[in-house]
């Protein structure tokens, strides 16, 4: 097929066409889709993270459809009643204290929203981040990803070579070394606005931060008038057990400045989220920020619909157990390849220690009816509906294990 799109992804040359549901039932989502060529796939992928509820549930798409036959736009000086519920809604959920809502579409917006708000409120003009951090790919979420091919012919931070097209003060350290982030403020003394971090990193490798270090990361920024910030958009709507991944890794003693979500908050449309302290928004006055599509009333009535359905399902308590659940199947049923499977929740990582067999296996994956994504190198990632069960993880794993014999 010709792709008329931006060389911008590798493609699959897989055709997906329409979602096919568990026993013909639309009330629950489905996790699997069917291709041009008729062949069905188990659907790990789930948008990277964007269907908590599964490929269109029959209550997602009458709500969606309502929303649309009643208002779908509304410029940011308006209000509409949906927008402020959904506001209301994730000020209650988010553990941070006297909550105020921004709404973008994706999560690269809410990111740099999160930048700035952090610059404006504090004044100041650096901020940390952390190895194998991604954070988006405009160019101030860029600067916060780690990775430099991502940055190079764009933009650069310290230590970066050559001369680019933007520069950004983001200095980074290891991802748990508190050490290293206490050496950081040291070199750079006031002119930390904030620390950024995702507290399970996703295109990472999975890698869910300690509580000690979630913890020791806040008194950093108390001790030095910084503001601590999560990126939350992979890892929170409920992925990990709880609407925050904060919340499951350290609970309520306390609470970040500002934190953001996306991916799953909408269901599948596309809806984004960031709360900051009160005191803190209050530094964005009219002009310093906004969106056009940002908290439209059709993406807040997605987010409102998507929440209502995790609450009326407990999805956030299913989604909590299924890294336990995939554990004890690798366990039982052990691949030899596989050095660890670890998460957090809904958030899974198979993790092979080798790039090249990864790499084999986001083809092989596909011949055995699985659709995955690789995550940082070594890994495989699946990111299912928070309601896949011991059936679902088990057929993905058999699918897995024929993948990888296919290919050693």
């Amino acid at each position: 097929m010709q792709d008329w799109r931006w060389p911008t992804y590798r493609p699959r040359n897989i055709t997906l066409e329409q979602v096919v549901y568990e026993n013909d039932d639309p009330n629950r989502g489905g996790v699997r889709v069917k291709a041009s060529d008729g062949t069905v796939y188990l659907d790990a992928v789930g948008g990277i993270g964007c269907l908590p509820l599964g490929h269109s549930p029959k209550r997602w798409v009458q709500a969606m459809t309502e929303q649309m036959n009643t208002l779908s736009i509304a410029a940011g000086p308006f209000w509409t009643e949906v927008n402020q519920q959904l506001a209301k809604r994730i000020v209650d959920l988010a553990p941070v204290e006297d909550g105020r809502v921004f709404f973008g579409n994706t999560g690269t917006e809410v990111t740099e929203a999160g930048i700035k708000v952090a610059l404006k409120a504090t004044g100041r003009d650096v901020v940390i981040g952390f190895e194998k951090a991604f954070h988006g790919r405009s160019l101030g979420s860029l600067s916060l990803t780690a990775n430099p091919k991502y940055r190079a012919g764009f933009m650069s931070t310290p230590g970066d070579e050559g001369e680019r097209f933007a520069s950004m003060n983001v200095v980074r350290a290891p991802f748990g070394d508190l050490d290293a982030v206490a050496k950081l403020f040291e070199q750079y003394a006031d002119r930390v606005a904030m620390v950024c971090l995702e507290p399970v990193q996703g295109e990472g490798g999975i890698n869910p931060a300690k509580r000690e270090f979630l913890v020791g990361l806040h008194g950093l920024c108390r001790t030095h008038g910084a503001l601590l910030a999560l990126d939350e958009i992979q890892a929170g709507s409920g992925r990990t057990g709880d609407f925050s991944a904060w919340t499951t890794l350290v609970g309520d003693e306390v609470e970040p400045d500002i934190i953001w979500w996306a991916k799953a908050l909408g269901g599948g449309f596309p809806v984004s989220a960031i709360v900051a302290r009160g005191d803190i928004a209050a530094a964005m006055v009219p002009g310093t920020h906004g969106s056009t599509f940002g908290g439209n009333p059709l993406a807040c009535r997605a987010g409102m619909v998507t929440l209502d359905i995790m609450d009326d399902d407990q999805l956030f308590e299913r989604a909590g157990k299924q890294l336990a659940t995939l554990q004890g199947i690798a366990a039982a049923q052990p691949i030899s390849a596989v050095r660890e499977v670890r998460g957090l929740g809904a958030m899974l990582g198979i993790d092979f220690g080798d790039a090249e067999l990864v790499t084999k296996l986001i083809g092989a994956t596909a011949q055995q009816g699985l659709l995955v994504t690789a995550s940082g190198g070594t890994a495989i990632r699946w990111l299912f509906p928070y309601w896949a069960d011991e059936t679902i993880l088990g057929e993905a794993w058999d699918r897995l294990g024929k993948a990888v014999a296919s290919v050693t």
